[in-house]
């Protein structure tokens, strides 16, 4: 599954400024099932929609996701979108049970007058990217962490979550495609994936970035970019290891390789330099397992570099 509106980077736990396109959601209110949403900041958008901070009348704090049927009027066939949407929401209501790793969503609801499909669920604070940014600017300070982009203990501890929320996902069978540091975001302590990729593939064709699964250039797999290629569960290993590699270098892996970017030195970890070779294979079938991930050193032991 690719990414129907991820963040726009990353802004999930703080309000940003409303464009003109998203100026009519702001103040405006949302019977979403039994509760009814009171849209107050844009929290991020994305191609087909936008998220928002939100609060009940009994002033509850809320995400709401506003998936806009109206930008594509003419474009796409909307009862091929409701479809899609309805099937994404099915998805993620059957993982209800990993609600410590994936995004716990409250309801659904479809407002036919103003042609909007709204998600409504648990607000988080800081995105990885924004956490990330954050915990760079505390190393950069000190020289004690050599030279990547965050601390190896605090790699180590963001590696080991993201591990294991790609095994979780894998087990309930989701193949997400589009895993970045835009689509996680931390609820307290714990990190959560907090998009499944709503009414992507409804939208196959229509958009230019957007391919036969859909993702991210610098942290989707190669063949989530080939209209041809089978795509598998080996895809999410290659996007950990972007992640990872994001981590280390604070980039995603443009050119698609290992090596650190232009002028930068390479990162004096053994075990990650050992996670990238593997992850980051062009063919899946030499990628790694999520159980073999699971028992590497990096995840598994008390090492860190």
């Amino acid at each position: 599954m690719g990414n129907s509106y991820g963040y726009e980077q990353a802004e999930y736990g703080s309000a940003r400024q409303t464009t003109k396109k998203d100026l009519w959601l702001q103040n405006q209110t949302f019977r979403i099932h039994r509760n009814v949403y009171t849209l107050r900041n844009r929290l991020g958008k994305g191609t087909f929609g936008s998220v928002w901070a939100s609060t009940t009348r009994q002033g509850q704090n809320a995400a709401v996701k506003v998936f806009n049927f109206n930008k594509f009027e003419g474009k796409v066939d909307p009862s091929a979108l409701l479809t899609s949407f309805q099937d994404e929401v099915k998805t993620i209501f059957a993982i209800r049970n990993a609600r410590n790793y994936v995004v716990n969503v409250y309801d659904f609801d479809f407002d036919a007058q103003r042609r909007v499909a709204l998600l409504a669920m648990e607000l988080g604070n800081d995105s990885l990217q924004d956490r990330a940014e954050m915990l760079h600017e505390t190393t950069s300070r000190s020289r004690t962490y050599g030279n990547d982009y965050i601390s190896a203990i605090d790699r180590k501890n963001i590696w080991i979550q993201l591990v294991t929320i790609v095994r979780v996902l894998d087990q309930h069978g989701i193949v997400h495609c589009d895993l970045k540091p835009a689509n996680f975001v931390f609820f307290g302590p714990r990190l959560k994936v907090i998009d499944l990729g709503i009414a992507q593939k409804a939208l196959r064709g229509y958009t230019d970035h957007l391919t036969a699964s859909g993702g991210t250039r610098g942290y989707s797999a190669p063949e989530c970019f080939d209209s041809g290629a089978r795509i598998s569960r080996k895809a999410d290993i290659w996007s950990l290891g972007t992640i990872l590699y994001y981590l280390t270098y604070g980039v995603g892996c443009n050119d698609e390789s290992p090596q650190p970017p232009e002028r930068v030195p390479q990162t004096r970890s053994t075990l990650v330099q050992h996670l990238f070779n593997h992850c980051l294979q062009r063919d899946p079938n030499r990628r790694p397992t999520h159980r073999w991930l699971a028992h590497h050193p990096l995840t598994a032991s008390a090492a860190t570099v």
